[in-house]
């Protein structure tokens, strides 16, 4: 189950993300430059930050010989770099053309890979053989030097505001999965309210990064908690229990009463002998949410996010989903990433307003299909589409 565990969190994922690189610097042509990549683009310079500190993490660790540490970075940084680099990147190996932000796209993804071979040859050495012939041609990843990753790439901070915001992300995307509202179904607006005023400044610039991520057509920041939220307060009994066993009943009912004050990481609570500072770690924070919308917390992090689905945002969640659909189809078809289709629909219609960017995503094209490759259900909207190959 370990194994297992380990395939599919991190050996598949980091498998997938170098074939897609050599599926599109092949389509491309590229060549592996000598020398390091130079990137103006946030994106290039989140990760290769992200690669730094890695890096750093389990050279140090290692030298120390503490070999329980060594995965999670890893670990830590296929998840960052399949589930956020390369899932944000897209466009840019996809754009036409080979213009200078794809040659960085390029340069930046082939260095990550590399050196992100080298560290994962001594817990995955044949893995990492064969991925690391294939991305340089040398002999072996086992003859090649320890990765030595520039300082001048770190940066402390774009990795922290990254960090904020995809812990936004995960939260507000945790409504969506209680609610089993799909990210492919747009919504209208997430409201965001932070206990800590000056995060506020880190994550705004941000604000496009969250809406696309979250499929939102509005984020808004929120100053206040309780404009989006009704705040109430319960005693963590475990926490007092640990931290404060012989003040246990007058704490409780201090809580409960509301007689204390709170200041972030302590509270002031009003107890028999006077005022007492604490840890606020005794008081459970709830959130209730306002106007009809959907909350989540954690961490002095509030997220409200509205469910409500009228007929465009319908319209439109429907044509994501046959994209997905019809890609998964392609792909199940043997067709290559240039190919050209022809999609017929056979039951249902398409959203009218979506019909230029359904086509346009899944290079197709509306026609008659004699011999269908694949059919294309999308049981809940009741369409059903055929897929054939352009001649």
């Amino acid at each position: 189950a370990g194994i297992l565990d380990a395939y599919q969190q991190l050996v598949l994922p980091f498998w997938n993300a170098c074939n897609f690189f050599i599926s599109y610097a092949n389509i491309d042509g590229f060549e592996p430059k000598q020398g390091l990549p130079k990137s103006d683009n946030q994106l290039d310079r989140w990760v290769l930050a992200k690669l730094e500190a890695t890096e750093k993490t389990i050279t140090e660790n290692m030298n120390g010989y503490r070999v329980n540490r060594y995965v999670d970075a890893l670990a830590s940084m296929v998840d960052g770099l399949t589930n956020w680099y390369i899932r944000r990147s897209r466009k840019r190996f996809w754009a036409s053309g080979y213009s200078a932000d794809k040659a960085a796209a390029y340069d930046t993804l082939y260095y990550v890979l590399v050196n992100l071979t080298k560290l994962f040859a001594p817990v995955a050495p044949i893995i990492a053989e064969k991925i690391y012939r294939n991305l340089t041609g040398e002999e072996s990843v086992h003859l090649a030097a320890w990765p030595k990753v520039p300082e001048t790439y770190r940066d402390d901070e774009l990795v922290e505001r990254v960090d904020l915001v995809q812990r936004l992300i995960s939260l507000a995307r945790s409504i969506r999965q209680k609610n089993r509202i799909k990210n492919r179904q747009p919504l209208r607006t997430l409201k965001i309210a932070l206990s800590d005023a000056a995060k506020y400044d880190a994550i705004k610039p941000f604000a496009d990064v969250i809406a696309e991520e979250m499929n939102v057509k509005e984020v808004r920041f929120i100053e206040r908690v309780d404009d989006i939220a009704s705040v109430g307060y319960d005693p963590n009994f475990n926490e007092i229990r640990a931290l404060y066993p012989d003040k246990l009943p007058a704490v409780i009912k201090a809580v409960k009463t509301g007689a204390f004050t709170l200041h972030g990481e302590t509270v002031t609570v009003k107890l028999d002998g006077g005022d007492e500072e604490l840890d606020a770690k005794i008081i459970l924070v709830k959130y209730t949410a306002k106007d009809g919308a959907f909350i989540a917390s954690e961490a002095g992090m509030v997220v409200s996010l509205d469910l409500t689905i009228d007929e465009d945002l319908r319209d439109e969640g429907l044509a994501r989903e046959i994209v997905r659909n019809v890609q998964d189809a392609r792909k199940s078809a043997g067709c290559a990433i240039t190919d050209r289709v022809v999609l017929a629909v056979k039951d249902g219609k398409l959203p009218e307003k979506w019909v230029a960017f359904i086509l346009g995503e899944t290079l197709a094209e509306i026609g008659e299909v004699a011999s269908p490759v694949a059919t294309v259900e999308i049981e809940d909207e009741g369409v059903t589409l055929l897929l054939g190959k352009k001649n």
